[in-house]
């Protein structure tokens, strides 16, 4: 059979780390690739699925998420903290009210340089739009679920919190160490925060990681970002002036 298209269903590749690469592909017509470094594994779809189960039921064998479950979290989310996950001491529950925290969001300029920032709940796009000011979170850049738009995402998190409470299924906002800083669920919290008001003390999981790779430092990561964003346009402006 011919293989019309190649899908990337993830890709994990980096240049810390065991693996430089590691992607998934679905062959559509053939098969699921997987890519570790030079080595190719190829699966059916029904082996891909076999093998996906094998490893969830080998992850919570191993404990690495101290009792609680994969689908207890956001894969996406799983995904961007696995580097961190190793470190993980201990999952505790806790209290907090929604205005003591931050939520990270990220702002464009001259389309090209992202730069993070710390704000409140009610400074968010997700909670704007939900108060009614819906442009700034239509145009918000982030990660969807295929198939899904910030508009769809927020909503079916709406309906979810209005019809099954907080937290469903133990997912809750996740937090780490003593950092009052929302590292997974800001969808949740806006919602939350639009529901019950900003003074509503809700549940919060924290994540406690040995050593200091798990803080972040906004300030550093904004100038190694701006700074790696002026290099790219001296290069390219240097690169244009030689050529003539």
């Amino acid at each position: 059979m011919s293989n019309p298209a190649v899908i990337t269903l993830a890709d994990a590749s980096g240049k810390k780390g065991k693996f430089k690469r590691f992607v998934i592909e679905d062959n559509i017509g053939e098969s699921v690739h997987l890519h570790v470094d030079n080595m190719r594994v190829e699966f059916t779809i029904k082996e891909f699925l076999e093998f996906s189960q094998m490893i969830r039921e080998s992850l919570k064998d191993l404990g690495f998420l101290k009792g609680y479950k994969l689908e207890n979290f956001d894969e996406h989310f799983l995904k961007e903290c696995a580097d961190l996950l190793p470190r993980l001491n201990k999952i505790v529950i806790e209290e907090i009210e929604l205005s003591k925290l931050k939520c990270i969001v990220h702002s464009n300029y001259r389309s090209d340089l992202n730069i993070m920032k710390l704000v409140s709940i009610d400074k968010i796009p997700a909670y704007k739009f939900l108060q009614g000011d819906k442009e700034e979170f239509l145009k918000y850049g982030q990660f969807n679920y295929f198939g899904m738009n910030n508009e769809k995402r927020l909503m079916e998190t709406l309906e979810s919190v209005k019809q099954n409470g907080y937290p469903f299924q133990d997912k809750y906002l996740v937090l780490f160490n003593g950092e009052d800083t929302i590292r997974d669920g800001q969808h949740r919290a806006a919602v939350l925060a639009h529901l019950y008001g900003l003074d509503k003390k809700v549940k919060i999981m924290r994540f406690y990681f040995d050593g200091t790779k798990h803080l972040m430092d906004i300030d550093k990561n904004n100038f190694k970002t701006a700074l790696k964003w002026f290099a790219r346009k001296v290069y390219r402006k240097l690169r244009r002036y030689l050529k003539r």
